[in-house]
């Protein structure tokens, strides 16, 4: 399929074929995904309703992309490669466990909590909310989860994981409501552009 001309990068999973068709062929990866992180910061952070922004795919729960883009600033609000965690369990007890942040992903993109909770660049927040919400007449699973002062809005389309943080102890005038506009705003970008 054909993506619009003012679209800033056909997806990831599009062929080249597509790409060239597009009109924003890539020789690799690294610079595609250096357009999304450039996307996302115009999109949810250089406006000050998130303090990190990223992007995903919904099949592997893999982000792909991130911002703030200096110095990698999105990377490690929003990302932690597997690490074990000593985990409360039932009875109690501690018990070290493996944490793969992209596989809580995938669970929050498919709708469930995962049993270990929503890890996100090794924090723990509570998910406090899961819902079906519509974007240019196409579902999309939404999940806001918070730990103090901070939280992580997450739009899923069938395309694309959006994942928007604000950070209150860092930006005063960040909160729940405005990320949520935010994220919902460049979820709406993405819905329109074929993504």
């Amino acid at each position: 399929r054909a993506f619009p001309a003012d679209s800033p990068v056909a997806p990831s999973n599009c062929s080249d074929r597509c790409k060239r068709r597009s009109g924003h062929f890539f020789r690799n990866m690294a610079e595609e995904e250096q357009q999304w992180d450039s996307t996302i910061e115009e999109w949810l952070v250089s406006e000050g309703n998130c303090v990190a922004g990223g992007l995903g795919d919904p099949s592997t729960g893999a982000l792909y992309a991130a911002a703030p883009v200096e110095g990698e600033a999105g990377w490690a609000m929003l990302f932690k490669e597997p690490y074990s965690q000593a985990l409360a369990q039932e009875d109690g007890s501690e018990k070290e466990e493996q944490i793969d942040e992209s596989a809580i992903m995938l669970e929050i993109s498919q709708g469930k909590r995962p049993k270990q909770g929503l890890w996100i660049a090794g924090e723990k927040y509570t998910i406090t909310r899961q819902e079906e919400d519509e974007v240019e007449g196409k579902a999309v699973k939404v999940t806001i989860a918070g730990r103090p002062k901070k939280g992580v809005v997450i739009y899923t389309t069938e395309a694309s994981i959006v994942v928007g943080m604000f950070d209150e102890a860092k930006v005063a005038t960040q909160n729940i409501g405005n990320c949520r506009k935010a994220v919902a705003a460049f979820t709406e970008f993405l819905v329109q552009s074929g993504y």
